[in-house]
């Protein structure tokens, strides 16, 4: 290009264009240019023969037929993007089949960059793009609708700009269904797997904690460039007070009406469902396994009756604490307070509820409020129910909400009061 503009100013007898073309970059010094910035550390030259060849952490020249196939796609993604004439609309389909996603999005954006006088149009999957390109209109195509063999419409939704959305925000729900429910955990929690059998038409984030799954939410809902997404947010109870609880939920954030997500695994109800399929199999009197379910379970809480109540007097003495912060304006306006926390109190009066809830074998009542992953519980139920183990069991609970309809029902029902627009 550069060559030929130089030759036609020549011809022209125009010097000063002679000159101003030949102090601009050639499109193979741009080539190489957006090439080291898209983290592929290859130099493309032509030799004097006319052989395109390229050098890597200055080897000898080599031919670009030993290139890597996403280095070649690179190399002709970009050389026609560079060529091409002004005003040409450019459609470039699923550049991440070609070519590594540490490659694309940077490769991409620097050639739309390049060309401010072209139109560009991208199909892709890839996330990154219209988050590394926040100027440019974003098409969601979600579905097509049929009518035989012909396409008669599309389920599409526009975000024309998304440069106000926090990019991690966009990354994670970028292609995403329109119900997204966040939940805590990470991606192989037992969290997750679960809600995404329960909650089958919504797209199930897991986020690092409750703190993370409420930014989320509220920063969804408070985009209105995301008017495509509903965005809700289910965390674990945590023994929460009232009014936390309320906070949560006045920002579209339902607290459980258990303390965790084990609190469902392993609710009396669900080891009943487990039981069933796995007596049928191998026999033995289902009410005496679930029988020595729950007395192993109390036994093993028993003996970790301390450290339990422990964690949940903690949590609850930290709460008082935090309660005592003024609250935003209150230090300006004056005042004062004067309050005393008597942990022993708190310990005392937790260390007596659970040892009433054990002493009248109330497991579900432990369940709703205590830890019971930090004792041995769990791999007791496990075992009682013919398991070799609490992981083979868990996956025995997944495997039932997957063949049976009732069963996802009824563990939406041990969740607690959920969202309407959640469940429609």
């Amino acid at each position: 290009m550069c060559a030929r503009a130089i030759a036609r100013a020549v011809d022209a007898k125009m010097p000063g264009e002679v000159l101003e073309c030949a102090a601009k970059d050639g499109a193979l010094a741009i080539l190489n240019r957006l090439l080291r910035l898209s983290n592929i550390a290859i130099i493309i030259s032509i030799e004097t023969s006319g052989e395109i060849t390229a050098i890597r952490n200055n080897s000898k020249p080599y031919s670009i037929a030993k290139l890597s196939d996403g280095e070649r796609n690179a190399i002709l993604i970009a050389a026609n993007v560079l060529t091409v004439a002004a005003g040409t609309l450019l459609l470039i389909d699923e550049p991440e089949r070609h070519l590594h996603r540490l490659i694309v999005s940077p490769l991409l954006s620097l050639l739309l960059k390049e060309r401010p006088d072209c139109a560009f149009v991208v199909s892709t999957h890839e996330p990154m793009l219209p988050v590394d390109n926040p100027q440019s209109k974003v098409l969601l195509t979600r579905a097509c609708i049929y009518e035989g063999d012909t396409v008669i419409s599309y389920d599409i939704d526009l975000l024309n700009k998304t440069d106000t959305i926090d990019d991690d925000l966009k990354r994670t729900i970028l292609g995403e269904r329109r119900k997204i429910v966040f939940v805590e955990g990470v991606e192989h929690s037992l969290d997750k797997p679960l809600y995404s059998l329960l909650f089958p038409n919504a797209s199930i984030v897991a986020e690092s904690n409750c703190r993370e799954v409420e930014n989320a939410v509220v920063g969804i809902r408070s985009a209105a460039e995301l008017h495509w997404a509903k965005p809700f947010g289910l965390v674990d109870n945590d023994s929460s007070d009232p009014a936390r609880i309320a906070d949560l939920h006045a920002k579209s954030v339902t607290a459980l009406s258990v303390y965790s997500v084990e609190s469902i695994y392993y609710r009396p109800a669900v080891q009943r469902l487990v039981g069933e399929k796995i007596s049928a199999v191998t026999g033995g009197d289902l009410e005496e396994m679930l029988q020595t379910s729950k007395t192993d379970a109390i036994k093993w809480i028993r003996k970790n009756t301390k450290h339990l109540s422990d964690c949940i007097a903690d949590k609850m003495a930290r709460a008082q604490v935090c309660s005592l912060l003024p609250k935003k304006g209150e230090i300006a306006n004056g005042g004062e307070r004067t309050v005393t926390i008597d942990f022993t109190k708190i310990a005392h009066d937790e260390g007596s509820r659970l040892a009433q809830l054990v002493s009248a074998s109330d497991f579900i009542g432990v369940l709703q409020r205590y830890p019971i992953r930090e004792s041995s519980a769990l791999d007791a139920i496990a075992k009682a129910l013919n398991f070799p183990n609490r992981h083979l069991y868990e996956a025995a609970v997944r495997k039932l909400l997957i063949d049976d309809p009732k069963a996802v029902k009824l563990v939406r029902s041990l969740l607690g009061s959920l969202p309407a627009d959640l469940l429609a």
